[in-house]
């Protein structure tokens, strides 16, 4: 018998003794030696709730997706791993590292298939960050097992990681592009088929990691890049390549010797042309009522009035407000 088999073979014996524990009559009596737990944050004395958590335990196993605890130097990193490694250093993942820590686990399960590796177990499908953080943290894993080929593998990775707001369209364009190269799809669209997204999107954010490397270097970090600049850039260097990658080079230096600049200055520096700044329009309201909105736009600020809203006199005098203080102003 197969690893593998042992271990659903082994689920399937602690199904039918969770169960039996589940259903007795008394729920506050001693719970059978194998079931005792080691004291700890997440583990409190027998009570009903700890009979809910486990008849919700039974329920997952039945669904035949069991949650697991796996050592987490026994989990390597898919090949299409779709995080770059600034994605790692960033705040966000330290804070997600914090919560883990303080928790004592992932509270949220990656999921994993298993594979034949001489020093791994396991390979991630998706939760590369909260595989990392339990990695550095020194704690087990707690993961969800399918089994899966390599196209089926791609997608659940991709359509997870989709749904998360953090994922950046650097990372995003890379695992595509990778997918290509090494002739997981045929072509952009049949990957664009295959994974139910847009055919622009995969082409566009594809488009945004083949900028030159010079250029994408003059950025902090690869995942500041918008996907809207590429055919700004492009543009850019189309017209004056020498030009533009002349000023990446700079910014590289500057950066080198202690300066900082935002995404979009370097992007204007690059491109050579202010970025245009579109700042959110406010809304005024007068006893719950839309009255008018302002509106700032490359250094123009416009007031929209709500049609009907003003009568003739209040319009008489608003220009005259506007008018003394333009006056104060200068």
């Amino acid at each position: 018998m197969s690893k593998l088999s042992e271990k659903f073979a082994a689920g399937k014996r602690s199904l039918a003794e969770r169960s039996a524990l589940a259903e007795r009559d008394d729920p506050t009596s001693p719970l059978p030696s194998h079931f005792v737990r080691s004291p700890g944050p997440l583990h409190g004395s027998v009570s009903t709730m700890k009979i809910d958590l486990l008849k919700g335990e039974i329920e997952t196993m039945k669904a035949g997706s069991p949650v697991i605890k796996i050592p987490a130097d026994q989990i390597r990193a898919s090949r299409w791993v779709n995080r770059h490694e600034d994605s790692f250093k960033a705040t966000a993942f330290q804070e997600l590292k914090d919560e883990i820590s303080s928790a004592g686990r992932n509270i949220q399960a990656i999921k994993v298939r298993p594979i034949e590796d001489e020093e791994f177990k396991y390979e991630i499908v998706f939760g590369h960050r909260r595989h990392r953080a339990c990695l550095e943290l020194g704690l087990d894993v707690y993961a969800e097992v399918a089994i899966l080929n390599e196209e089926s593998l791609f997608a659940e990775m991709d359509r997870e990681n989709r749904q998360r707001a953090d994922l950046r369209p650097y990372e995003q364009g890379m695992m595509y592009r990778r997918a290509l190269d090494e002739g997981l799809f045929p072509s952009a669209r049949k990957l664009a088929e295959a994974l139910n997204v847009s055919n622009t999107n995969v082409s566009d954010v594809i488009a945004l990691t083949k900028l030159p490397d010079v250029v994408l270097d003059a950025f902090s970090s690869r995942l500041d890049l918008q996907v809207r600049w590429v055919s700004l850039l492009n543009e850019a260097i189309g017209k004056s390549a020498d030009s533009v990658f002349s000023s990446a080079q700079n910014i590289i230096d500057e950066r080198q010797s202690g300066a900082s600049l935002s995404a979009k200055d370097i992007l204007s520096k690059l491109i050579q042309t202010p970025v245009k700044v579109v700042k959110q329009p406010r809304t005024i309201k007068v006893g719950g009522s839309k009255m008018a909105v302002i509106k700032e736009s490359n250094g123009v600020v416009t007031v929209s009035f709500i049609k009907d809203k003003l009568s003739k006199s209040q319009i008489d005098h608003l220009e005259k407000f506007i008018k003394n203080e333009l006056t104060v102003v200068h």
